[in-house]
């Protein structure tokens, strides 16, 4: 293990010694702070009988759902609203209130709009929650391409998909990753708050559902699971990034 992984490992190993210390004192009850070895069976109890997993599989088909459909519909739109003023100023008054309201906001209206799916109303929170980071970050990657780039490549030539695509696309990749790797992010939280509010499974139920039993290592399970899946999707979007944006050095 190198020096740079070892960094990961020295808070979190800070934290466990406290955790375990605190616990061993008994200083609160176990519904307040639940022991570490009571959380380490509750982990094992719930892979062991496959519960974890799925809770784990209907949050990850929510947030694959929704921030997919807000990739595939801010992208395009980020795109035209940063080459086209006339679009900029027709789109951006709605979208600027629109994304002041919290995803959390848009949970009544979901349990209604979408009061059939499973999977639907918390997919559309993540929506709401990955959309903005998205758009924004596309236009500002748009809009920050030289002009100079833009009238170089008509000087000589190309077309407007050339221009598109060899040109606009290129050289805002890097803030459409990072609205991406920002919206995932967004969209991961606001899913698990609109799980705590009428789903049957998913990691934000599991947790509601286990603290209305007082069942805080279980809750503590919960929150570990998203922790580490929220982790686990940074790195993903981070290797991505740097993969694609091999060109940039560092």
């Amino acid at each position: 293990m190198n020096a740079r992984w070892t960094y990961y490992f020295i808070l979190p190993s800070i934290f466990l010694i406290l955790w375990y210390a605190v616990s061993r004192a008994e200083i609160y009850p176990v519904y307040i702070i639940p022991p570490l070895d009571m959380v380490l069976a509750s982990f094992s109890e719930l892979i062991s009988s496959g519960t974890l997993f799925q809770h784990i599989f209907w949050s990850i088909v929510r947030v694959v759902a929704g921030f997919a459909i807000a990739a595939i519909i801010g992208i395009p739109l980020g795109i035209g609203m940063g080459g086209s003023n006339t679009l900029m100023r027709l789109i951006e008054p709605v979208t600027n209130m629109i994304r002041q309201i919290p995803p959390i906001a848009w949970v009544p209206f979901a349990m209604i709009w979408f009061k059939a799916g499973v999977v639907e109303s918390s997919a559309f929170i993540v929506f709401i929650g990955a959309f903005f980071p998205i758009l924004l970050n596309t236009i500002s990657g748009v809009k920050g391409v030289p002009i100079l780039f833009i009238e170089s490549a008509q000087t000589l030539g190309a077309n407007s998909r050339q221009i598109m695509t060899k040109i606009i696309l290129p050289a805002s990749m890097p803030n459409i990753l990072s609205g991406l790797r920002i919206g995932i992010g967004i969209g991961w939280m606001s899913l698990v708050a609109a799980e705590m509010m009428g789903q049957d499974y998913g990691l934000g139920s599991f947790i509601i559902n286990s603290s209305t039993v007082l069942r805080m290592d279980r809750v503590v399970v919960g929150m570990i699971t998203i922790g580490l899946l929220g982790f686990l999707m940074d790195r993903m979007f981070k290797g991505l990034e740097s993969s694609l944006l091999s060109w940039r050095g560092h």
